[in-house]
């Protein structure tokens, strides 16, 4: 049976008018009263979860209807759909982030080497599921850059599907946001995922960062956005020494003791063959587990044209 945090969390909405709100205020709201006001106790995190085993039905429904599935292309929000179960990804820890830009970055927009301040984000690391039988581990890293008065910018990076056995070092890879050459090789779970986005997207496992370039954090346009193909998210050692002689130990723990102002990834854009820096990624506050946090909700950005179906209003291609 859920506890009351996860009850309450699982009724939450965005307040009326909140699209329109700062991004300060946006991020003051989901900090205080989604993440900070739902907490878990150390002591009484909720176990991971396999799919299709909180809410079958209800989850079995997501994945098999069309128009569910496409909700997480076409959605522009923080929060889940009050009711609505995540299937993978269920439970994770948050962490409010600073996106730090490299002088040299030739990006536009959130990515861009001078601008006015950092985009206010948040990171929330996950699993995809409960490590069970010969299944891998398989951590995963959504962002959310705050906009003022529009939606936020999401980003989710994995470094493959599959998993990397039985390291439980989240940060033992890098993170990328376009997973198309990668690890080509897929267990059955993934293949029936795959089967299943694919009737949406044609390549679904390929999501774009040129939405982080075409806008800044106080929502104006970029007149000429630039963006790379993929990003690329490389752990620093602090971030991966954290994880030394602590395998066993559930993940969310192990990032609590993360102190504010730690680099976790160094950001590179990738343009064809050549790597550009981005910038440097670190938390600012501590990581936090909590009811709220894992109803926070991530878009899968896909190009307007991998979609299978796409929405009255997509988003513009930027690459220049």
């Amino acid at each position: 049976m859920a506890s009351a945090p996860e009850r309450n969390a699982l009724s939450m909405s965005e307040p009326d008018g909140y699209v329109g709100w700062s991004s300060a205020q946006k991020a003051d709201w989901l900090w205080t009263r989604v993440i900070e006001g739902t907490k878990h106790k150390h002591t009484e995190l909720p176990s991971l979860t396999l799919p299709f085993r909180t809410a079958p039905l209800t989850e079995a429904g997501i994945v098999m209807r069309k128009g569910e599935l496409e909700k997480a292309l076409n959605r522009a929000s923080d929060l889940m759909e009050p009711g609505r179960p995540k299937v993978i990804h269920a439970h994770g820890t948050v962490a409010q982030v600073r996106l730090a830009p490299a002088d040299s970055s030739p990006f536009t927009g959130l990515l861009a080497a001078e601008r006015s301040d950092d985009p206010i984000g948040l990171v929330r690391m996950s699993l995809v599921a409960r490590v069970f039988g010969d299944a891998a581990y398989t951590p995963a890293m959504a962002l959310k850059f705050l906009i003022d008065a529009q939606p936020s910018a999401d980003v989710l990076a994995m470094n493959h599907t599959v998993g990397q056995g039985r390291d439980y070092n989240v940060f033992a890879n890098d993170f990328t946001n376009d997973l198309t050459h990668t690890h080509e090789e897929l267990r059955t779970a993934q293949r029936i995922m795959s089967f299943f986005f694919k009737r949406i997207s044609h390549n679904p496992r390929r999501m774009v960062s040129n939405h982080l370039a075409n806008r800044r954090s106080d929502g104006t346009d970029v007149a000429k956005p630039y963006s790379p193909d993929r990003l690329v998210f490389r752990p620093t050692a602090a971030a991966k020494a954290l994880f030394t002689d602590r395998a066993g130990v559930d993940f969310r723990l192990v990032l609590a003791e993360l102190e504010p102002g730690t680099t976790i990834y160094e950001v590179d854009g990738i343009v064809g063959s050549t790597t550009h820096p981005v910038g440097t990624l670190s938390i600012t506050s501590a990581f936090v587990p909590s009811a709220g946090g894992d109803r926070l909700f991530f878009r899968h950005v896909h190009d307007p044209e991998d979609h299978k179906n796409p929405p009255a209003t997509q988003l513009r291609s930027v690459r220049s």
